[in-house]
């Protein structure tokens, strides 16, 4: 006997919610992964990926598929939506909005490699276990590949967290983005225009008064405005990729660890990229068997 799981809210009685029985009967065939086009499906299993996204955890595999499944990009918050997975249902209601990166949220359990849904069983997502990833950003990723950048990281609230300083001119931390293409700085606006842009696109920013005209660019996981310098770095601040002049000059090789910049002591990776955030000189201090190196960059 095939196992059902229907989950809906106890102080709801039952003639309040819609049925999503057809939608269940629709996207049963789900399983492992989600079909997007005739040849590629999503999955959160990171195995035989041809292309892996780091920022959202999707796996692109490729796949001969006989079904593939349109997604409706307009939900809205607080519609009824269930988490469809083969013989699995979980009913509840869109409840929070994704945050650039960060998963949607229904109200119940969203099943990692569901197919999210609305009450029409009109597909608005896919499920990764902890929320699910919205229609756009799939199909953007699917299609592309990779994300936009405009060499900027902004909060919730659109204050700059960190820039580029060798991408982006004229601006400070703290600064708060205005407006982006004409119209009002807002995570899902940044979302669209910025994070799901293609490379070489022009976008107009309004930051704290000031207009900047950018380029959009592939955005990079792990990315600092190190990398101008040839120096890569992972999330534990340890030096993945040095120049050989660097390793001759300062007897330091990958491996070592940044401890400083400009000094002040640096713990995060967060904070490694607010420190760069600037025109100014800068000095970065390595660690690496007890030695010390401190490197001048510019």
């Amino acid at each position: 006997m095939k196992k059902l799981i229907f989950f809906i809210p106890l102080f709801l009685l039952a003639s309040t919610y819609p049925d999503f029985r057809p939608c269940l009967v629709k996207y049963s065939f789900v399983k492992n992964s989600v079909p997007v086009t005739k040849t590629k499906s999503v999955t959160f299993n990171k195995k035989n990926c041809i292309n892996y996204d780091p920022f959202t955890g999707m796996c692109i595999i490729k796949s001969n598929n006989k079904r593939k499944i349109k997604f409706f990009d307009n939900a809205k918050l607080g519609w009824w939506a269930a988490s469809i997975k083969h013989n699995e249902i979980y009913v509840g209601n869109y409840a929070k909005d994704a945050l650039f990166f960060s998963p949607a949220l229904l109200s119940v359990k969203t099943v990692k490699n569901s197919v999210v849904t609305d009450m029409f069983c009109r597909a608005i997502g896919i499920g990764r276990g902890d929320g699910f990833i919205k229609s756009d950003m799939i199909k953007h990723f699917v299609k592309y590949g990779y994300w936009g950048d405009a060499g900027i990281e902004v909060d919730e609230n659109m204050k700059i967290v960190s820039f580029d300083p060798f991408y982006i001119k004229g601006i400070k931390t703290g600064e708060k983005l205005e407006k982006i293409n004409l119209k009002k700085a807002t995570p899902e606006i940044f979302t669209k225009t910025i994070l799901e842009g293609v490379k070489g696109k022009k976008v107009v920013l309004c930051i704290d008064g000031k207009k900047v005209n950018i380029k959009i660019r592939k955005k990079k996981y792990l990315y600092t405005p190190l990398e101008h310098f040839g120096i890569s770095v992972n999330d534990h601040l340890v030096i993945t990729k040095l120049p050989k002049k660097l390793q001759q000059i300062y007897f330091i090789k990958p491996g070592a660890k940044i401890i400083k910049v400009n000094g002040v002591e640096i713990k995060t990776f967060e904070e490694l990229k607010k420190a760069l955030s600037t025109y100014k000189n800068v000095t970065i201090s390595l660690e690496q068997q007890g030695i010390t190196a401190t490197i001048p960059l510019r």
